[in-house]
């Protein structure tokens, strides 16, 4: 670990390790170890007696709302030293929250019992002309973020489709969004992250300097401390315009569909597709529909296209829209520029997969894939959402071991939702082993195909084992994870959620 002087040094001195619980605070004026230590430091705190309480453990996943000790709100990086050697001295777990769009509700603990530190006095942005890149605060917010990049240097860095999501999470989560295929993910375009260490000390870890967190930021970062900032690369349009499309094959049967994502695969396989065109392919079929993006020469979109649509029905559809990169920003991400949350809180349990081009779909697993989910939805308690995003690009590339989440040669991620009908408040109790008996039969059919499961960092599945989660989103690279783990984290303050990186 990096011998430097620490701020909690500075702060607090040498001190003797209270042993505290890490759970909910007991209903009454008595304080808890934790609430007498942030008030031995001066560090204001929401508390379950707090007028802010409710809103401030408030999940955005309305389906899993955990209790935690202890809230604050953070406004110096000498506050988050203190309040880490609180947790430290009480062994109580740490969560931090920025957008807080967590599927676990991870933002607020995902346990009961956590000290929660929300980071939103954190988003601090800065960028560098001669270099081009773009640093952000550990509380920045996707759309703030990418409409100031925007507006005032032009520059763009790829982000997920959605305006209000914490950039933090996101970043080292994956991030999936419209200009990935060609760009990137937003984690494989961060060149450093600026950690806080339990002991308080701040570090900027990167591929030269503490290359061993800037591997574990890229997957799992949270599990290691608190991500103050980020350096990322960003990119200026080579082509002013965007062409926006959308492929309709309309109400057809599960067997023209079927083919149909396969010709999307082949499309994608056979080395015809642009990395600039970017695809989204609805699993909420019937109707078979699909639609993206194409970052490259308007002119040659018609060309680029030709293929895949040579290859569907003579009956599919293809609509156009051409518009400036900013005017398709706010189609790709629905009011990027806006204060207001255009995905608020829901309850939900979803599902994903990952597919790499060396075993993509087969006939029949995708056959299982529609069949079984969608083809066979039949709730009126819950509504179904999914879609397939076309993958590819520049993930070919990408080697496992470069960043802890492994996922070189990722081709498609499938991700299926199951969200509670409006007018409903409580998840149905049969709900989520529903759900999960759709996405087994296509899990099955991959498992006969000795196609290993892989997911999505971003997208948990909240009732995964720790085997089974560890293996799809880490791969090879779990146990290089916990021997860092037991570097930085021993005594797992950093471990508040279901899948953190455990001891």
């Amino acid at each position: 670990m990096p011998r430097l002087t620490t701020i909690l040094t500075l702060l607090l001195g040498a001190s003797t390790t209270v042993h505290g619980q890490t759970s909910p605070p007991p209903p009454s004026n008595t304080p808890t170890p934790l609430v007498t230590c942030l008030n031995s430091v001066s560090i204001p705190y929401s508390i379950f007696s707090s007028d802010t309480w409710q809103s401030d453990i408030s999940p955005w996943q309305l389906r899993i709302r955990p209790t935690p000790s202890a809230v604050i709100r953070p406004t110096t990086y000498a506050q988050i030293a203190a309040a880490l050697s609180c947790a430290s001295r009480t062994s109580t777990k740490v969560a931090c929250r920025n957008g807080g769009h967590s599927y676990g509700s991870y933002g607020v603990g995902g346990n009961d019992g956590a000290l929660v530190i929300y980071m939103d006095a954190f988003q601090n942005m800065t960028f560098d002309a001669a270099t081009g890149l773009l640093t952000y605060g550990g509380g920045s917010i996707v759309g703030d973020v990418a409409t100031w990049a925007w507006e005032n240097h032009g520059v763009h860095f790829p982000h997920v489709r959605a305006n209000r999501v914490g950039l933090a999470g996101s970043s080292i989560g994956g991030g999936f969004g419209s200009t990935s295929r060609f760009l990137g993910t937003p984690m494989d375009n961060l060149v450093s992250v600026e950690y806080m260490l339990l002991n308080g000390t701040i570090v900027t870890a990167s591929r030269t300097n503490n290359p061993d967190l800037f591997f574990v930021a890229q997957g799992a970062g949270s599990s290691y401390g608190i991500l103050l900032s980020f350096t990322t690369k960003t990119w200026k349009p080579v082509y002013q315009q965007v062409t926006n499309f959308t492929i309709s094959v309309g109400n057809v049967d599960i067997e023209t569909g079927v083919n149909a994502l396969l010709a999307v695969q082949e499309f994608a396989l056979s080395g015809a597709c642009p990395d600039e065109l970017s695809l989204r392919w609805s699993l909420t079929a019937p109707p078979y529909t699909g639609s993206g993006f194409f970052y490259g020469d308007p002119a040659a979109f018609r060309s680029a296209i030709e293929p895949l649509m040579q290859s569907l029905p003579a009956e599919t559809s293809l609509t156009t829209a051409v518009a400036d990169f900013w005017t398709m920003e706010n189609i790709a991400t629905p009011s990027i520029s806006s204060k207001i949350d255009t995905f608020p809180p829901r309850n939900f349990y979803l599902q994903a997969l990952v597919l790499r081009t060396d075993q993509p779909f087969t006939y029949e697993s995708a056959f299982a894939l529609y069949n079984a989910t969608t083809l066979a939805f039949n709730r009126t308690d819950m509504t179904k959402f999914g879609f397939i995003d076309l993958w590819g690009g520049v993930s070919r590339d990408l080697k496992d071991g470069e960043t802890s989440m492994a996922h070189a040669n990722s081709l498609f991620l499938i991700r299926w939702e199951g969200r509670l009908a409006a007018g409903l408040t409580t998840f149905p109790s049969d709900g989520i082993p529903y759900l999960r008996g759709q996405m087994r039969v296509f899990e099955d059919q991959l498992r006969r195909e000795r196609v290993p499961l892989r997911g999505f960092v971003n997208y948990r599945d909240t009732e995964l084992t720790l085997a089974e989660w560890s293996s799809r989103l880490y791969g090879g690279n779990w146990e290089r994870m916990r021997r860092i783990k037991r570097v930085y984290d021993p005594k797992g303050i950093f471990t508040a959620n279901p899948q953190s990186v455990p001891v």
